[in-house]
């Protein structure tokens, strides 16, 4: 009888984990706040001792996941201008960042979407709105290979193999 119990519990626990392991839904950043809004006006992040390019100004966009307790995962950096470490503090923060669903998600829909963080911007608009220009993307969907950890960011070409590397016929 036991084991008819056990079965019957692990079958009862399939449907529920099918939907949670449900695509999230793709939204613009425009869009984001639609479905969450961000619950702090400022957050932390882990910054590098001696990092390159970390007091020029400078952007990175990373796109995440805000799963259905308002907590971001799969954060990846897809751009960052100038090159340097600040993709490292712009993913720092993003792991960090804490939504709360809006009355429309009231179901608190997984959403995948993307930010631009700023550093060090200029007190002038226009050259604030340059530096920023930098850093938009295209709007990236789940089912995009450049959305997920672990596969080159957008816009990045492919690696060629060094010279020594190849072998000779």
């Amino acid at each position: 009888m036991s084991a008819r119990l056990v079965l019957a519990a692990g079958l009862a626990l399939v449907p529920a984990l099918a939907i949670a392991q449900q695509a999230p839904r793709s939204v613009t950043p425009e869009a984001l706040e639609k479905y969450w809004v961000l619950i702090h006006a400022s957050v932390a992040a882990d910054v590098p001792l001696g990092g390159r390019r970390m007091t020029e100004p400078g952007c990175a966009a990373v796109s995440f996941v805000v799963e259905k307790n308002g907590r971001t995962s799969n954060v990846k950096v897809q751009r960052v201008e100038p090159p340097g470490d600040l993709g490292t503090v712009a993913a720092s923060a993003a792991a960090g960042l804490e939504f709360e669903p809006t009355i429309s998600n009231a179901g608190r829909d997984r959403v995948f979407s993307s930010l631009i963080f700023p550093f060090n911007l200029p007190a002038d608009p226009e050259a604030r709105s340059a530096v920023m220009q930098k850093c938009v993307i295209p709007p990236l969907r789940w089912s995009d290979p450049a959305a997920r950890v672990g596969t080159p960011p957008v816009g990045t070409p492919p690696v060629e193999p060094d010279a020594a590397d190849k072998t000779s016929p």
